[in-house]
C-alpha cells in the first residue's frame, strides 16, 4: 500500500503560463465593446491604481469594498435613497430599511 502525504505545490504562473498582455488585450477589447471606450480606460485607471496601493491586483475585493460602502449607507440613512443597485440588491435594501421602520 502507498501511503500519501499531504505535499502542496505552489506555482507563480503569472506571465509564464499565461500570456498576461494577451488577456489584457483580449479583456480591453472586451470591455470596450460591452461598457465604451471610456469606461473601459476608467476600469484600468482604477486597475493600477489597486495594484499600486496593494502590490498585487485584487480588484474584487475593491469592488466587494466599494458596493459595501454604498449599500451601508443606503441601510443606515434615515431618508429613501436612490438606489442604483441591480434589483436584488435594491429589493433587499428595501426590505431592510421596511423592516427596520417596522412593516413587513
Amino acid at each position: 500500500m502507498t501511503s500519501r502525504h499531504p505535499v502542496v505545490f505552489l506555482v507563480d504562473v503569472d506571465n509564464t503560463l499565461i500570456d498576461n498582455d494577451r488577456i489584457a488585450a483580449d479583456l480591453k477589447r472586451h470591455l470596450e465593446r460591452e461598457i465604451g471606450r471610456e469606461r473601459q480606460e476608467r476600469y484600468w485607471v482604477i486597475f493600477e491604481e489597486l495594484r499600486a496601493a496593494l502590490g498585487y491586483a485584487d480588484w474584487g475585493v475593491e469592488l466587494g469594498k466599494a458596493l459595501a460602502t454604498t449599500i451601508v449607507s443606503a441601510l443606515d440613512g434615515d431618508a429613501e435613497p436612490a438606489l442604483a443597485h441591480d434589483s436584488s440588491t435594491n429589493t433587499l435594501i428595501r426590505r431592510f430599511r421596511a423592516f427596520r421602520e417596522g412593516s413587513p
